[in-house]
């Protein structure tokens, strides 16, 4: 008597709390990892702060240290200009015409091309003998320059300077007005020529806007109460600006470091550097609220995500608990009925899916066990096929190759035929043990992409397979056939004789390789063992015309299944052989278009299939004697071409029909649920194979896969429309019961019919 395991509404409520435990469990552990992330995002936002700052004044003193660099060549280049210093000195205060036209060239060749860096506003040369003071778009006499510092003439206010001792010094500026706007300065002014602080024959005088220098610092200065200065190299001030406009003094710091100053009440982190070339100070100020607003702002946000995200994941583990205890529940009701015990004996839920499991497991390692047995037939048969006849499609080839799980190199292949020869007879025994034995040594030494095929007699047929250079690799391997040929000949005492074919750059050309070799084992007297001989030796030398009877055959076969794809294969291996391989004479020329002719006579029955535009019978040539070979020749391969694409269209249109016939046969009757494949056969005739894999090649799924979307589709239909039972429509569309109705609809559309209903309920409300 069969035994039932037992497995009631308290064990699926058990199942149900150990699912909701694990899941809050393991919500508590990226909650516990976010809180430590925390601190640890704090402590790096607040060293982020001090870098940003030392960052972008160490930036600002980049940008303003090659604004200097370039202040200074553009002195130099002044003060080594010919046509500068000599206007210096031979230009008076008359300005006669030559002087207005020589300052003129200053201006368009000079100036204008001096400065290219942004920072510079306006760069003007003073020339003392003539008064004349040259800008890059003005030329006009020192007290006449409209340009005013602090309400005093640009003249006097430079006067003052070349007087004083501020030359070769940058020189804050307030109030700078040039007749259209008033702003504030920083001034370079230079001796002409540079190197003296004595008075000079002119001078250089470069302005830079303070709000450009200003614009370097906005990144600091986005809070309110935080500011930024430079101070020279003798502490004075040269630029200062701050967030809310005020003024700014400066502050004792340690240049190169950062630390907090209390400074009218306000705790400020001070951040400063010191440039290198030029000695300047460069010091920022922000709050120190600014400074840690970010971490605040983050410690409220990670506090509210955690809560949010504590209480939604309690709502998602219930629900993840619900969700994936259900199917197991299920899949237990499933299958306790097939697991063996006592009576009455209450089992956990991994006692019975491990019995489940275990007889699983089982079976699939008899059914693997099976397979593997049946491999060396499928390896067999697939070999057989490459090479006898070849496969059209490389899709057909890699599927086949899949399931035979074989693993050859697509680079490049060739094949090999050996011939094991013996005096006398040899008992099947003793033959079967040597070509084993020759076919796991030649597997051992030809390593990687190597296979062997057992063919009728005694022959062996190897497939060479390799990656990289050709001619190079194939050399090689021919190089170890010799070896292994001698090695058989002394370790086994068998005399062997072997044939190779060509090398081809495609699996599908393996067939072609193969018949080479079979033709270059029987060029020369095949009695004679211990020889290799190579296609590509002796088909050069070959005077007879290639056309072996089993081409011919597949020949046939191409055009009488209207395979077109074959058919061009086969006309280019019979070209290339002929034409390309073989010098044939004229009259070996006309012994193949004969033997071909003869050919297209035999599929003579299939001249109805023939289009108009291909001639009557009549016009067919008729023996070897008629004239023109070459036209006779594509005479032939034109009329088997047309042949085969008529019997191609005609196939075409007839698997179309019997398509939609079976479609439709399918269409009236799925809701029976009896339906299958092998009932679909019947009814058209064909074998189970055939129709499904006409099916699977032109709907692109299988006769199942079909039928149980034609299935569903109703079931959906019914499901929106009418308000039909589940168990009601399970049958309607071809199910034995609602049960396994169900398993299908949920792994088809990943809901079960009742939640598709109500969804669909719910949306046309």
């Amino acid at each position: 008597m069969k035994r039932k395991w037992t497995f009631g509404l308290n064990g699926k409520r058990k199942l149900f709390g150990k699912f909701l435990l694990s899941y809050v469990l393991i919500l508590l552990i990226p909650l516990l990892v976010g809180t430590h992330a925390y601190y640890r995002t704090v402590q790096v936002v607040q060293g982020d702060a001090a870098e940003l700052n030392l960052a972008v004044l160490e930036q600002s003193e980049e940008a303003l240290h090659r604004l200097l660099t370039e202040i200074r060549d553009i002195v130099s280049l002044l003060s080594l200009d010919s046509e500068l210093l000599h206007a210096m000195i031979t230009a008076d205060a008359s300005w006669p015409p030559e002087a207005v036209y020589q300052f003129s060239q200053l201006q368009k060749n000079e100036l204008n091309m001096l400065s290219t860096n942004q920072l510079i506003s306006d760069l003007f040369v003073y020339l003392e003998r003539s008064g004349a003071i040259l800008s890059a778009d003005r030329i006009d006499r020192l007290e006449a320059h409209p340009l005013t510092i602090g309400g005093v003439p640009f003249g006097r206010w430079l006067e003052d300077v070349l007087s004083g001792e501020r030359l070769n010094r940058y020189l804050p500026l307030e109030r700078v007005n040039n007749g259209r706007t008033t702003e504030d300065y920083v001034a370079y002014v230079s001796p002409l020529p540079a190197g003296t602080n004595m008075r000079a024959d002119g001078a250089v005088v470069i302005l830079i806007k303070e709000s450009s220098i200003v614009r370097l610092f906005h990144r600091l200065l986005a809070d309110n109460g935080s500011f930024a200065y430079i101070l020279n190299e003798k502490a004075e001030m040269i630029v200062s600006a701050s967030a809310g406009g005020k003024r700014v003094e400066p502050v004792n710091t340690d240049p190169q470091a950062s630390s907090f100053v209390r400074i009218d009440g306000t705790e400020t982190f001070i951040s400063s550097v010191r440039s290198p070339g030029s000695g300047w100070i460069y010091v920022a100020g922000i709050p120190a609220d600014s400074v840690f607003a970010k971490a605040q702002y983050i410690k409220r946000i990670n506090w509210t995500i955690a809560l949010a995200a504590l209480v939604a994941g309690c709502v998602i583990a219930l629900l993840l608990a619900y969700r994936n205890s259900k199917p197991i529940a299920e899949l237990l009701d499933s299958i306790k009925e097939f697991a063996a015990g006592e009576t009455g004996k209450r089992s956990s839920a991994m006692e019975i899916i491990h019995t489940a499991v275990h007889e699983i497991i089982t079976n699939n390692k008899s059914m693997s066990v099976t397979m593997k047995r049946q491999l060396p037939l499928l390896q067999s048969a697939f070999l057989e096929r490459m090479l006898k006849s070849g496969f059209n499609r490389e899709s057909d080839m890699r599927d086949h190759l899949d399931q035979a799980g074989i693993d050859l190199i697509e680079d490049n292949a060739a094949a090999a035929v050996i011939r094991i020869h013996h005096a006398g007879y040899m008992p099947e025994e003793e033959l079967t043990a040597n070509k084993a034995e020759m076919n796991r040594v030649l597997l051992q030494e030809l390593g990687e992409g190597c296979f062997v095929h057992d063919l009728k007699g005694e022959k062996l047929a190897v497939v060479l397979s390799f990656r990289g250079d050709a001619e190079e690799r194939f050399n090689e391997r021919i190089g170890k056939l010799r070896l292994l040929q001698a090695r058989f000949l002394d370790g086994y005492s068998l005399m062997t004789s072997i044939g190779v074919g060509r090398v081809y750059g495609r699996l599908l050309d393996v067939w072609r390789s193969y018949n080479e070799a079979e033709q270059a084992l029987e060029h020369e007297d095949p009695d004679v063992s211990q020889r290799l001989a190579r296609y590509d030796c002796i088909s050069r030398h070959s005077s007879h015309y290639y056309y072996p009877p089993d081409l011919e055959l597949k020949l046939m076969h191409a055009v009488r299944t209207g395979d077109g794809e074959e058919l061009s294969r086969l006309l280019e291996h019979i070209e290339t052989q002929n034409s390309q391989i073989r010098q044939l004479s004229p009259w070996r020329r006309k012994q193949l278009i004969a033997e071909m002719r003869g050919t297209l006579q035999k599929i003579g029955g299939l001249i109805e299939y023939l289009p108009v535009d291909a001639g009557p019978r009549s016009e067919w040539p008729s023996g070897p004697e008629t004239d023109g070979e070459e036209y006779g020749y594509s005479d032939i391969v034109r009329q088997l071409i047309a042949i085969c694409d008529r019997i191609g269209r005609q196939k075409t249109s007839k698997y179309q029909e019997m398509l939609e016939s079976m479609k439709a046969y399918i269409a009236a009757n799925y809701a029976d649920s009896s339906l299958s494949l092998s009932m679909l056969a019947d009814d058209y005739k064909q074998s189970e194979s055939f129709v499904s894999t006409f099916l699977k090649e032109r709907l692109g799924m299988t006769f199942s896969e079909y039928l149980e979307r034609l299935r569903l589709d109703e079931a959906c239909r019914l499901l929106k429309e009418t308000e039909l039972p589940i168990g009601d429509i399970a049958l309607r569309v071809g199910y034995n019961s609602d049960k396994s109705f169900r398993r299908a609809f949920k792994r088809a559309l990943g809901i079960q019919p009742t939640s598709y209903r109500n969804e669909r309920m719910a949306c046309s409300e």
